[in-house]
């Protein structure tokens, strides 16, 4: 049984426009590849920017430590004294032994 041209070509095209569309499909600009990898770097911005949100605020409550209001001039006057190592004349300074 001898197939003619004409008894090919359609499936011929239909087999070739499926392929087309079967490839692009997964290998697409659009495709299931690139979906994936734009859904790992969704995932990856997603961490990050719950990372900068925690970081953000600590730093909110480290600025509102140093409003006006809740400000302890003498919790600030101990730490420069001992960050600067500065004592006034009338201090009395202790020394004690270290371990």
């Amino acid at each position: 049984m001898l197939l003619r041209p004409r008894q090919i070509l359609a499936p011929l095209i239909f087999a070739t426009l499926f392929g087309y569309f079967g490839y692009h499909l997964v290998n697409g600009d659009r495709g299931l590849l690139a979906m994936a990898h734009l859904q790992r770097e969704v995932q990856t911005a997603a961490l990050n920017l719950a990372e900068a949100e925690a970081t953000r605020k600590i730093w909110e409550r480290r600025v509102a430590a140093l409003r006006n209001q809740s400000l302890d001039p003498d919790m600030l006057d101990e730490r420069a004294r001992i960050l600067l190592n500065y004592a006034r004349k009338d201090d009395i300074i202790v020394f004690t032994p270290t371990r």
